[in-house]
Order: C-alpha cells, then sequence, then structure tokens
C-alpha cells in the first residue's frame, strides 16, 4: 500500500515538472520574425530576466513585451503571416498565441499600454475560439479578416482609444474592454471609432484623408534584407524624421481627435544624377 502511495505521489511529481517544462517551452516558443526594426527598441522575453535590445531578423517569443522609443518603428511577421507594424512610444506584449493551421484555428490577443500600432490580418481562420484581438486600458478591437490601426491618445487625464479600419474588405468590432459596459460597433472601409474609459465607443465616422495619413505615417516602416544590412547601421530610408503633425482638439468628420500628435515619414528626396561628359566613339571598317 505504502509502496502504491509513493508511485502516486512521483507521477504527480512528473506531471507538475513536465507541465512547468511545457509552460516554459511554450514561452520561449517562436511564433514570428523582426522584419524590420529602426532606432531603438527593446524588449523582455518572460523566460529571460532584464531588458533586450531588438536585432533585425530575431525571433518574436509568446509573452514577449516589446517598447520603442522616441522615433522607433518595428514590424512583426507572425506565422499565420499576420503583421504588426509598431509606432514610436509604444509598448505592448503578446499575450495570448494559438496558432493550428491544420485545424483552421488562430487564437492572438496583443495587449497594447501605449502608442500605436497597425496589424495586418491576411487569413480567416474558422476553427472553435479562433480570434485576432487589440487590446488597450479602454478599449477591445478584433478582426475579421482585414487591415486596421489601433492608437491611444492622452487627452483631460483619461486615455482613449481610437480604432480604424483601413481594409477594404473585413470588419471590425470594437467594444470597451470592461465587459460591464454595453454597447460595440463594427467599422467598415475608412470608418473609425473613440473609446473613453468608462464609456461604450462613439459611433463610426468617415475619417478625414489628412488623419488617415497621419496614422498610416506614423505606423510606417519598411521591411529590411538582412543581408544588405552592414553591422552598426541602419537600412537605407529608414531614418525617421521628427516633423510632427498635431490635429487640434475638436470634431473631425464627427469625431473627437483628442489632440492626436503623430509622427510622420516624408517622402526621401530623390538624388540627382550625375552629369555626363561627352565622349566621341570612331570606328574603322575594313576597305572604308
Amino acid at each position: 500500500m505504502k509502496y502504491q502511495r509513493v508511485l502516486i505521489i512521483i507521477a504527480f511529481c512528473v506531471l507538475a515538472v513536465s507541465q512547468a517544462a511545457g509552460a516554459l517551452a511554450q514561452s520561449s516558443q517562436s511564433i514570428g520574425n523582426v522584419t524590420a526594426v529602426q532606432r531603438q527598441v527593446e524588449v523582455i522575453h518572460s523566460d529571460v530576466s532584464g531588458v533586450s535590445t531588438v536585432n533585425l531578423g530575431s525571433s518574436v517569443l509568446f509573452k514577449d513585451s516589446y517598447e520603442t522609443k522616441s522615433q522607433a518603428r518595428l514590424k512583426l511577421l507572425f506565422e499565420d503571416d499576420s503583421i504588426l507594424s509598431l509606432g514610436e512610444n509604444t509598448k505592448l506584449q503578446i499575450t495570448e498565441n494559438i496558432y493550428n493551421p491544420a485545424q483552421s484555428q488562430r487564437s492572438t490577443v496583443v495587449n497594447m499600454l501605449q502608442g500605436s500600432v497597425r496589424a495586418l490580418i491576411g487569413k480567416i481562420f474558422g476553427g472553435p475560439g479562433s480570434k485576432f484581438e487589440i487590446h488597450t486600458p479602454t478599449a477591445a478591437a478584433a478582426a475579421r479578416g482585414t487591415y486596421f490601426i489601433v492608437w491611444t491618445t492622452n487627452a483631460g487625464g483619461q486615455d482613449p482609444t481610437g480604432v480604424v479600419n483601413i481594409g477594404e474588405t473585413g470588419k471590425v468590432a470594437v467594444s470597451n474592454i470592461d465587459p460591464a459596459i454595453g454597447g460595440s460597433v463594427e467599422l467598415g472601409h475608412n470608418q473609425y471609432t473613440l473609446i473613453d474609459e468608462g464609456k461604450p465607443p462613439t459611433p463610426p465616422s468617415g475619417i478625414s484623408p489628412d488623419m488617415l495619413q497621419s496614422l498610416i505615417n506614423s505606423t510606417g516602416v519598411k521591411d529590411q534584407a538582412i543581408d544588405e544590412i552592414p553591422k552598426g547601421m541602419e537600412a537605407p530610408g529608414s531614418d525617421v524624421s521628427g516633423v510632427l503633425i498635431s490635429f487640434p482638439p475638436g470634431q473631425i468628420n464627427g469625431g473627437y481627435t483628442g489632440g492626436l500628435i503623430l509622427p510622420t515619414v516624408p517622402p526621401i528626396p530623390q538624388q540627382p544624377g550625375a552629369a555626363g561628359t561627352p565622349v566621341t566613339v570612331i570606328t574603322h571598317f575594313p576597305g572604308g
């Protein structure tokens, strides 16, 4: 009898150790790659102490926490071909990631504390529990196979969240992060909403071209080829300007901007070609 108890205790211990090892392997599992990084970006891995600098081509791990500094940008490509582009001064963590293409299942949740992020969701998965959501301190945005931007501002001591659907197909469902606050909206092409603390999302409104372009610019980052970047050098065109466009508090197409300030990336001027030198070529043919 005692021998059986000992075996049971050992079995439970082995199971506990196996589960812990499985959880550790999951937190260190690669779920994507960094395809572009500009200026200073930091990452905290859940199973490693301390802060690391993000490098081009490095793996994206489950439960990674990223922070882009001033004028920095970052682009992440996930295994399911979803893409996240982070603007400057952005903090986010990958809090949930389940990917099982054989079962048509993908469940991803990203928690953004501040900043701006553009998400491209190229595939729709019909498996049970499939979703792709971005959460902020005030909002939850769930994509249904589309292209959208989420940003946070700071106005009146609160942190309203903005969400705009820039995809030509698909919808974005938006609600307050607090499930006790009823009301949700669906955003169609070029529609946006704002979500304040303790309030439901504002009704969908058409976004102005200037505001849309500024949001796109603020989350724009060019892909970089690893073998084209010399050590210690940024890729050509990766510099980010400090020029800002400011939208004063007020109404833009029926929506409150909250004093949104967004960085822009100006076009890179084309360098003029070098002046040529005329050359005279004299050709002699036999018998000529």
